[in-house]
C-alpha cells in the first residue's frame, strides 16, 4: 500500500511546521507528502482562512526541501494559477480534490489534459459514480468527505469490501484513529490519503484535519501493521 500524507491544513500556516512534517511523516512511513494549493478567500468568500494558504514562495521552498531529502511530494490545485505552480515546479503528479469534482469540471479536465498521474477523491460523488472514466493514469479513492469521519458514520459501511473488484484504487480518509485505514489495507486498497499532524489537538473551527490525521507515532505504527499483515500473507 502506498501512503499518502496531506499535510494541508495542519501547518498552522507556517513554512518551516511543512517543513518538520514532510520531514516527519517521511521518517515515520508516508511514501509521500502531499499539500494543497488555494486561494481560500476565493472559494470560501472569507479571509479567516487566508494564513493558512500556501503561497509560492513557500510552495517552491518545500519543493527544495523535498528534493533535497529525496520525499516525493504531490500537489492538489484548486485552481489554473496554481495548477502552473505545480507545473513549473516539476511536480510528477496531482490530486484533484472532491470539492473541485463538484465545483470546476474545466479544471478537472484541464489537468487530466496533461496526461500524468491523477489522483481524484471522490467524497463529493455517489458510491461507484466514476466522473471521468477509466484511463491509465486515473487512481479513484472511495472517501467520506467529513473532518472528523466518525467510526459509526454509515458511509464508513459502504467502503467497497474487494477494492479490486471495484473501480476505487485507494481510500482518502479522514477518520479518527487507524481502524477504517486498516480495513481498507485488509480489504485490497493500494492507495491511502490520510492528512497528517504534528498534534491532533490542534483541532479547531479554522483547522478541522487534525483529529482525522496521522501524526508521527501513529503513522509508525499503522505502517508496522501492514508490514507485519504483509509477512503474513508472504508464509
Amino acid at each position: 500500500m502506498e501512503i499518502i500524507v496531506d499535510l494541508c491544513n495542519q501547518h498552522h500556516g507556517s513554512l518551516s511546521e511543512l517543513k518538520r512534517m514532510a520531514l516527519n511523516a517521511s521518517i515515520s512511513g508516508a511514501d509521500v507528502v502531499k499539500v494543497q494549493l488555494i486561494d481560500s478567500e476565493k472559494h470560501f468568500g472569507t479571509k479567516d482562512k487566508k494564513y493558512r494558504d500556501v503561497t509560492k514562495t513557500q510552495f517552491f521552498e518545500l519543493t527544495e526541501f523535498c528534493d533535497q531529502h529525496s520525499i516525493e511530494l504531490m500537489a492538489t490545485p484548486f485552481d489554473s494559477e496554481r495548477l502552473k505552480w505545480i507545473l513549473d515546479a516539476g511536480i510528477k503528479r496531482m490530486k484533484i480534490a472532491s470539492r473541485t469534482v463538484r465545483e470546476d469540471r474545466s479544471l478537472c479536465e484541464s489537468i487530466l489534459g496533461l496526461d500524468i498521474p491523477t489522483i481524484i477523491s471522490t467524497g463529493a460523488c455517489a458510491l461507484n459514480e466514476f466522473p471521468f472514466g477509466f484511463s491509465e493514469n486515473i487512481r479513484y479513492l472511495f472517501c467520506v468527505s467529513k473532518y472528523p469521519t466518525y467510526l459509526d458514520d454509515p458511509l464508513l459501511k459502504i467502503m467497497p469490501s474487494r477494492f479490486s473488484e471495484s473501480g476505487y484504487h485507494g481510500y482518502s480518509d479522514h477518520a479518527i484513529g487507524i481502524v477504517p485505514a486498516l480495513k481498507a489495507y485488509l480489504n485490497g486498497a493500494k492507495i491511502l490519503e490520510k492528512h497528517y499532524t504534528s498534534s491532533i489537538f490542534s483541532q479547531s473551527n479554522r483547522e478541522k484535519g487534525h483529529l482525522g490525521s496521522f501524526d508521527y507515532e501513529s503513522l509508525k505504527q499503522f505502517k508496522d501493521l501492514i508490514r507485519q499483515f504483509d509477512i503474513m500473507e508472504a508464509v
